[in-house]
Parts: structure tokens; sequence; C-alpha cells
């Protein structure tokens, strides 16, 4: 595992400006768009350029925002996001300094996720199976041929329980990033994060 964190793709743009946020969605509302959606997209996009998907120091998913309110207000405000994203709020931490919040989501908080119990399931269809392939090999060829089908479910297994943690990460990843540009749309409370707090 490298030592720098990992942080959602933002499209390789800029990091979020409110004027030039303005301007397109004016511009997308001119052009016929739904500023609506252009405007939670953008949101989306900024939060996502500041957030970080797995912290070097612990694991957690980090988001990064400017707000108005003070901790308990964001906390609060926060509550239906959470649940909508199905995380136990005792998995999360928020810190507020001048106006610059910093959002924590434990790691334990991913590995609950739809995409890890999935991969826990086939991961254990992939053992069963290779141990049946292993033990009928055992029978009836030499065992070294029982020695490999039992490596490579091993190897199998592992994998894909290895793929199912990363693509639970990065969906709770994206939908707090999407969660949070919904957010800024209809109550303007928090905002993208500037320039200086999206990690590089």
């Amino acid at each position: 595992m490298s030592d720098e964190p990992k942080a959602l793709e933002a499209g390789g743009g800029p990091p979020w400006r409110g004027d030039e946020h303005r301007l397109q969605v004016q511009a997308a509302g001119e052009a016929g768009l739904a500023t609506n959606d252009v405007a939670v997209e953008l949101y989306t996009k900024g939060f996502s350029a500041g957030m970080t998907i797995e912290d070097p120091l612990d694991g957690a998913i980090v988001a990064r925002g400017r707000t108005v309110l003070d901790r308990l207000q964001l906390s609060k405000s926060l509550r239906p996001v959470l649940r909508y994203l199905g995380i136990d709020p005792e998995l999360v931490a928020l810190e507020i300094v001048d106006g610059r919040f910093v959002l924590r989501v434990h790691k334990k908080a991913t590995e609950g996720s739809r995409p890890v119990f999935e991969a826990g399931k086939l991961t254990l269809q992939i053992w069963i199976g290779f141990g049946l392939l292993g033990f009928a090999a055992g029978r009836f060829l030499p065992p070294f041929v029982s020695a490999i089908f039992w490596g490579v479910g091993l190897l199998l297994g592992g994998w894909q329980l290895r793929r199912g943690l990363t693509t639970g990460r990065a969906m709770v990843a994206a939908r707090l990033a999407i969660a949070l540009g919904m957010l800024a749309h209809e109550e303007q409370l928090v905002l993208p994060p500037e320039n200086d707090q999206v990690p590089s």
C-alpha cells in the first residue's frame, strides 16, 4: 500500500470556484440543460476533488469543504446524509476550523457495504468450490494437483475479497461526494473546498 492518499478523480479540472460555478450553471441554462442537475454535478466534482478515499494514517475516507455552521449545526445537517448512506454516526468524526470542515468516515463504515458482502459470499463459493475440486483431485490424481487447486482457490478468493473492499470504499466515497453536492445545492450551507484544501 502506498503512503500517498488516494483522491477521487475530479475530472482533471481545477478545484471548485463559486464564480465559475455560477457561470457554468448560467451557461447550462442558456443551452437548455437542467440547471439543478448541472449545479449538483459541479458541487459533486468540487467535493470529489477535496476527498481522500483512503487516508494513509488510519484508512478513513476524508471529505473536506467549507461551511458557515458550527460543529453541532453541521452534525445535525449531516444526519440525513449519513442515514441515506447507511453510515453509523459513531463512525464519523467532524472537525471545523475557521469555516473549513473535515469529515472523516472510519474504514469500518466501508467494510459493511454491499459490495463487500457480495465479495465475501463469492469468496466463500470460490473457496468451497476449489476445496471440493482439490479433494476430488486428491482422490484420483497425484497429491500435488490437489495442492494446486487449493492454492488457486485461495488466491482467487483473496483477490475477490480485496476487490470487493476497494469497490465498497470507492462507492461510499462517491456517494458521500454526491450527497454533499446535493446538500450544498439545496441549502448552500456547505461548499466544496478551496484550492489549499485539495489534496495533491
